[in-house]
């Protein structure tokens, strides 16, 4: 049932990020639903394998959907998804929406600055104004959003059973 669980959610994640958000563009950002959603599986993921799988399958179709540097996207998100589920612990004061939160908005500024030096060589306060922070900000919220609802959707039996143990 749980991996039935994460095919849905991966293929309503993606459906929603090609058919609605790849043509919405917020103050110049595109949202990515797909760092999203990866973001709040990492924080939630207690096994690394099913981890490294969900994010693996997100790059590689991340990385074709977004039509720009496939390399990139793919090792940007894999490699990012990886060192996320590593350090999901630290710190241990803090609430996991807000690390999930926090992860998505790091990276998203790390990715389009990535992205805009690749491109043109150099970067201006104009790009980091109106690409790159509108860009983190919006995926940041979209996280804050799908984080609940996948806590309630997917992990919901996973808390039972660590109750009855």
């Amino acid at each position: 049932m749980r991996n039935f669980k994460i095919f849905l959610w991966i293929f309503i994640i993606f459906l929603i990020q090609t058919v609605i958000l790849g043509h919405v563009h917020v103050l110049g950002a595109a949202p990515s639903l797909v760092m999203a959603y990866m973001m709040c599986i990492m924080i939630m993921e207690n096994e690394f394998r099913s981890a490294v799988t969900i994010s693996i399958i997100c790059s590689f179709v991340m990385g074709a959907l977004s039509g720009r540097d496939f390399i990139i996207i793919t090792l940007f998100y894999a490699y990012g998804s990886i060192i996320v589920f590593a350090l999901r612990k630290k710190p241990a004061y803090a609430h996991n929406a807000v690390k999930a939160v926090t992860w998505t908005f790091a990276l998203s500024v790390l990715l389009e600055i990535l992205l805009f030096l690749i491109a043109n060589r150099f970067l201006n306060l104009h790009a980091l104004f109106y690409i790159v922070l509108p860009t983190a900000v919006i995926n940041a919220v979209v996280t804050g959003i799908l984080y609940p609802i996948l806590k309630k959707t997917m992990y919901k039996e996973e808390k039972k059973k660590l109750l009855i143990v």
